[in-house]
C-alpha cells in the first residue's frame, strides 16, 4: 500500500514540470506527439499479451502526461487498470481507474467540455467489477448505479447490480432490479436467462432461511421449463425442486420430483444420476422406507466407486452411515463411517472428516466403547477448532484486504483532490500571467496613443510654422514690389524735375504714367488681399482636416482601449471564478481534515506538514462501554447494530461538544473522549464528570422514549492524570492519546457498575467541590495494585 501511494505521489507532483515543455512545443510537434500517443494506444489494444499491453499503455501514459493530453491519459489508464485487474494487482487497478474517472467526471477541474460517455461508462463498469470481485458489494453497486444513470438500458450491468444486492442479502433491492430484467427477457423470449435469474433468487432465499420464497421461484422455473425446456433441463429442475421440498420437510413431494428426475435420466445421457439416487434414498428414508432408501444409496455408491470419485464417496459413505445409525443399525453405520473417514483422509476433506469423527463418537457411545468414543470426539474437537481457526484467519485476511482496498479508494481520491488544487493554482498563475500581459498591452496601447497625439501636435506645429513662413514670404514679396514701385516713382519724379517743364505733353504723359502706377498699386493691393484671403481659407481647411484626423485617431484609440478593458474585465471575472473554485476545494480539504483531527492540530499540520506530539501534565480521560454488548449484538443484523451504535454515539458526540471534550475514538461499543486537550484548561475534570452525568441521563431518556432500544445499560470510568497526545500515521491521520492515565480510565470503566460513574481519587479531588462523591474503597487494578475509587452521586 505504501509503495502504491509513493508511486502515485511521484506522478501527481511531476505534472507541473511539464508545462514549460508543452509551452515550448510548436503546434506541429504537439500534433505529432498526440498522434504518437494514439498510435501506441491502438497497438496496445491489438496486442496479444498483458505484458505488451502494459508496456505500450505505460509509454503512452507517460507521453500523455508530458503533453497534458487528457484523452490519452484516460485511455492509457483504462488499459493499465484492466491489465492490473486481470493479473490480480487490485490496488494498482483501482489507482488507474480512479485517475481516469477524475479526468472524466462531470464537475471535475480537468473534465472535458463535452462528456466522453463511452469512456466514462467503461471506467464506472471497471470500478464496479473490481469491487465486485473483491466482495465489496456496496462500493460495486455505487458504480453500477452510475453506469445505469448514463445508460439505463445496460442490462448486463443491471444484472450485476442485482447480483451485488443479492450477495449483500438485500433481497428486496435485488428483486426490484431483477424485475426490469425479467420483463426484458420475457419480451425477448430469452427463457434460459430468465431461468438463471429465478435460479439465483431461489438459491439465495433457500440458503438464507426462507425456503418458502425459494420454492416460489422454483415453481416459476418449473412452469418455464415445462413449456420451453429440454429433457436435460427438466431433469435438473426436478432434482432441484425435490431438494427444495426436502428443505421444507415435505419428503413425499420431494420424492415425487426425485422420481421424475430419475425417469428423465432414463431417456437422456445423465451424468449426475448418482446424485438423483442419493436424493431418492434420503427421501425414502425420511418417509419411513429406510430399506429401499439404503438400496438407492448403495446404488449411488457403486456408481461413484466405478467413477473413482473419492471426495463424493467420502460424503456419501458418511450419509449412509447416518441413515444406518438413525435406523439403529450401528455396526453397518460404523463400517460405512470408517470408509467415509478413509476417503476423507485420502482426499483431505477436513470438514467431512470432522463430521465423521463426530458420528463415530456417537456410534461408539451406542456400542458402549467409551474410550473410542472419547478419542473420536477429541479428534472431532481438534479438527473443528483447526477448521474454525483456519476459516477465521482466511476471513480476517479477506476483510483486511477489503479494508485496504476501500481505504485506498478514499486515499487516492484525497490525493486527486490535492492534485486538482495544484492544477487550479497552476491555472491561476497562468491567468495572472495573461492578466499581466493584458495590462502590459493596455499600457503599450496607451503609450502608442500618447505618441500618436504628440506626433499629431508636432505635425500641427510644423503646419502652423510652414503657414507662417509662407505668409511672411508673401508679405516680404509684396513689400519688395512696393519698394520697387516707389523707387520707380522716385526716378520718374527726378526725371520730371530734371527735364523741367520741357514739354507739357511729357508732363501729361508722366501724369498718366503716375496714374497708371497708382492703378497698378491698387491692383497689386487687391491681388495681395485676395491671395491673403485664399491662404487663410486653405489654412482653415487644413486645420479642420487635421482636427478631424485627430478626432478619428482619438475615437479609434478609445474603442481599442474599451475592448482591451472589456477583455481584461472578462479575464478578471474568470480569475475570480477560479479563485472561488480553489477556495471551495480548500474548504473541502479543510472540512475533511477537521473531521479527522482537532482544529489546532489540523492548523499545525497545514502550516508545517507535521504535528508535534505534546505532553499534557493534567488531562481527564472518559471511557463508556455498553453492558452485554457481545450477547446483544448477536441478535442484531449488521445494519441494525450499526444504526444502534450510531444513534448512541451521535448523542455522545453532541454532549462532548457541549462540554468542550475532544472525542478520541470508538473501539467496538467503547467510546473514548478527553478534556483539557488539545487546548489546556483548568475545568476539564468538572467538564468530564458533567458530560458523564448527561450521557447517563441521555441513555435513560432514550430507554423511556425508545422501547425497543437494545443497549440500555452502560458503565463509565473517569481518571485525571498526565497524557501524551499527537497524530498517528503518515497517510491516514489519527489523533490519539497515550499514557498510564488512559489505561487506568479504561480499568475504572471495567470495574464500574451499570448506570454508575466510577472515578479515581485524582478526579475526586478535582471535582468534590462540585459533585457529591461516594467512596467505594480500594479495588485491585491490573499492573496498578490497589486504587481508590469513588461513585458520582447523580441524585
Amino acid at each position: 500500500m505504501l509503495r502504491l501511494l509513493r508511486l502515485y505521489w511521484w506522478w501527481l507532483f511531476w505534472l507541473p514540470g511539464s508545462v514549460s515543455t508543452l509551452a515550448a512545443q510548436g503546434v506541429e510537434e504537439l500534433e505529432h506527439s498526440t498522434f504518437e500517443v494514439d498510435n501506441l494506444l491502438n497497438r496496445a489494444r491489438d496486442a496479444g499479451s498483458d505484458i505488451e499491453i502494459y508496456s505500450l499503455a505505460n509509454q503512452s501514459l507517460a507521453i500523455s502526461r508530458d503533453l497534458r493530453y487528457d484523452g490519452g491519459i484516460v485511455r492509457a489508464s483504462v488499459l493499465l487498470a484492466q491489465v492490473c485487474a486481470r493479473t490480480g494487482r487490485t490496488q494498482d487497478a483501482l489507482r488507474h481507474y480512479l485517475g481516469a474517472e477524475e479526468k472524466l467526471s462531470p464537475g471535475s477541474i480537468s473534465a472535458p467540455v463535452v462528456l466522453d460517455k463511452p469512456a466514462l461508462l467503461e471506467v464506472y463498469s471497471g470500478l464496479g467489477d473490481l469491487f465486485f470481485r473483491e466482495k465489496l458489494y456496496d462500493n460495486a453497486r455505487r458504480y453500477y448505479r452510475k453506469v445505469l444513470a448514463l445508460a439505463p438500458g445496460d442490462y448486463p450491468t443491471m444484472e450485476k447490480a442485482g447480483d451485488a444486492c443479492l450477495l449483500e442479502m438485500r433481497y428486496d433491492s435485488a428483486e426490484a432490479i431483477y424485475k426490469d430484467l425479467i420483463v426484458h427477457f420475457k419480451e425477448k423470449h430469452n427463457y434460459s436467462r430468465l431461468v438463471q435469474l429465478y435460479q439465483k433468487l431461489a438459491n439465495a432465499y433457500s440458503n438464507h432461511g426462507n425456503p418458502g420464497k425459494g420454492l416460489f421461484y422454483y415453481l416459476a422455473i418449473e412452469e418455464i421449463i415445462e413449456h420451453n425446456g429440454y429433457p436435460e433441463e427438466r431433469a435438473v429442475m426436478y432434482n432441484n425442486m425435490g431438494k427444495q421440498y426436502a428443505v421444507l420437510n415435505d419428503y413425499k413431494r420431494a420424492l415425487e420430483y426425485f422420481r421424475k428426475a430419475e425417469l428423465q435420466c432414463e431417456y437422456i445421457n445423465c451424468d449426475y444420476i448418482q446424485v438423483v439416487y442419493a436424493n431418492i434414498g434420503i427421501a425414502l428414508h425420511n418417509t419411513g422406507d429406510t430399506k429401499a432408501g439404503i438400496e438407492y444409496l448403495l446404488q449411488a455408491r457403486r456408481l461413484l466407486q466405478s467413477q473413482k470419485d473419492g471426495p463424493s464417496l467420502a460424503s456419501l459413505e458418511h450419509l449412509i452411515a447416518g441413515v444406518y445409525f438413525s435406523d439403529q443399525d450401528v455396526y453397518n453405520a460404523l463400517s460405512h463411517n470408517n470408509e467415509a473417514i478413509r476417503f476423507a483422509r485420502e482426499t483431505r476433506q477436513n470438514d467431512v472428516l470432522a463430521n465423521c469423527y463426530r458420528t463415530g463418537a456417537d456410534i461408539y457411545y451406542q456400542l458402549y466403547d467409551f474410550e473410542k468414543a472419547y478419542e473420536s470426539y477429541r479428534k472431532y474437537l481438534i479438527l473443528s477448532d483447526s477448521l474454525r481457526l483456519s476459516e477465521q484467519a482466511q476471513q480476517q485476511r479477506i476483510d483486511q484486504q477489503r479494508t485496504l482496498l476501500s481505504d485506498a479508494e478514499n486515499q487516492i481520491k484525497y490525493l486527486l483532490t490535492l492534485q486538482n488544487i495544484k492544477d487550479l493554482e497552476l491555472q491561476q498563475a497562468r491567468y495572472d500571467q495573461d492578466r499581466l500581459k493584458l495590462v502590459n498591452e493596455k499600457l503599450e496601447l496607451e503609450k502608442k496613443r500618447r505618441e500618436d497625439k504628440v506626433r499629431l501636435l508636432e505635425a500641427q506645429k510644423d503646419a502652423d510654422q510652414s503657414k507662417l513662413r509662407e505668409q511672411t514670404l508673401l508679405a516680404l514679396q509684396a513689400n519688395q514690389q512696393l519698394r520697387l514701385a516707389a523707387q520707380q516713382l522716385d526716378a520718374e519724379k527726378k526725371e520730371r524735375l530734371i527735364a523741367g517743364l520741357r514739354q507739357q505733353e511729357q508732363i501729361d504723359r508722366a501724369q498718366r504714367q503716375a496714374d497708371s502706377v497708382r492703378v497698378e498699386q491698387l491692383r497689386l493691393d487687391q491681388e495681395f488681399q485676395r491671395r491673403e484671403q485664399e491662404s487663410f481659407r486653405r489654412f482653415v481647411y487644413g486645420l479642420g482636416g487635421l482636427g478631424l484626423t485627430i478626432l478619428a485617431l482619438l475615437g479609434l484609440g478609445w474603442l481599442l482601449a474599451r475592448r482591451a478593458s472589456r477583455r481584461l474585465e472578462l479575464k478578471n471575472q474568470e480569475i475570480q471564478a477560479q479563485k472561488a473554485q480553489i477556495e471551495e476545494e480548500r474548504h473541502k480539504s479543510d472540512r475533511l481534515l477537521l473531521n479527522i483531527l482537532p482544529d489546532e492540530i489540523a492548523q499545525e499540520l497545514r502550516s508545517h506538514g507535521y504535528a508535534t506530539p505534546r505532553f499534557y501534565a493534567a488531562a481527564t480521560v472518559l471511557f463508556t462501554d455498553f453492558l452485554n454488548f457481545t450477547r446483544l449484538s448477536e441478535k442484531l443484523t449488521p445494519e441494525e447494530l450499526i444504526d444502534e451504535l450510531n444513534d448512541c454515539f451521535l448523542g455522545f458526540d453532541e454532549i462532548c461538544e457541549k462540554y468542550g471534550l475532544e472525542k478520541i475514538k470508538t473501539i467496538g461499543d467503547a467510546y473514548m473522549c478527553a478534556g483539557g486537550l488539545p487546548v489546556p484548561n483548568d475545568t476539564h475534570p468538572v467538564d468530564a464528570v458533567g458530560a458523564a452525568i448527561e450521557m447517563t441521563a441521555w441513555l435513560n431518556n432514550r430507554n423511556r422514549t425508545v422501547p425497543n432500544a437494545v443497549f440500555r445499560e452502560m458503565r463509565i470510568g473517569i481518571h485525571t492524570g498526565p497524557v501524551i497526545a499527537g497524530v498517528v500515521g503518515k497517510n491516514k491521520f489519527a489523533y490519539d492519546i497515550w499514557g498510564d492515565a488512559v489505561n487506568l480510565a479504561a480499568r475504572l470503566e471495567e470495574l464500574g457498575e451499570p448506570g454508575r460513574i466510577n472515578i479515581s481519587g485524582a478526579t475526586c479531588e478535582a471535582v468534590k467541590h462540585r459533585f457529591r462523591c461516594t467512596y467505594r474503597g480500594k479495588k485491585e487494578v491490573h499492573n496498578k495494585g490497589l486504587v481508590d475509587m469513588y461513585f458520582i452521586e447523580t441524585v
